[in-house]
């Protein structure tokens, strides 16, 4: 049970958990049938991408994009079990969120889809980041699944470009990340 309270107990948690809940309640309330399906699916997918592309190129390739989160990423990397290290601050994901919601806005004009699609990747952000979490806690996953991913993501703290999803290995298999890399 310590484990939940330590997860719960961190800013980001508590602002992903949060939004879950409102946007769950919305999207029932809303429910527009196969098209809020698709909008959650659809959201999930977003999340998935951006896990892998944020985590390859912003934090590890290209990381003069954004220096501070860089500098994160890299306390992390030196301090894997540290806690205060495995969530970024909280106020990227609302600044991302704000313009994610406008920009959703922007291309589909209805509420109910832009619901659908936010809730859908708030789960799917509450999913990666529980996975994160396992990843780098005394914790032994239950599945298969848990377990797998969990040993890919201690890889890629091992092996410099190698297994940047965290919570999948689409991506790492269909851009060749799937393996340590070899130098020249």
């Amino acid at each position: 049970m310590s484990n939940y309270r330590e997860f719960f107990n961190t800013n980001l948690i508590r602002f992903v958990t949060g939004s879950s809940l409102l946007g769950v309640t919305l999207t029932c309330l809303y429910f527009n049938g196969y098209v809020t399906i698709l909008g959650l699916v659809l959201g999930m997918i977003v999340f998935a991408i951006s896990e892998y592309v944020v985590h390859r190129y912003l934090l590890h390739e290209f990381p003069k994009l954004m220096p501070s989160l860089y500098r994160g990423h890299v306390q992390h990397h030196q301090h894997p079990q540290a806690v205060k290290y495995l969530f970024g601050p909280v106020h990227y994901d609302v600044l991302f969120y704000c313009a994610y919601i406008l920009l959703l806005w922007l291309l589909f004009h209805q509420f109910s889809i832009v619901v659908a699609v936010v809730t859908g990747t708030l789960l799917y952000q509450m999913y990666y980041q529980w996975m994160h979490y396992v990843a780098h806690r005394p914790i032994t996953p239950r599945t298969a699944w848990g377990r797998w991913m969990k040993k890919k993501h201690l890889l890629h703290h091992s092996k410099d470009g190698t297994w940047y999803g965290v919570s999948h290995p689409a991506m790492d298999y269909a851009l060749g990340t799937n393996k340590q890399q070899e130098r020249l």
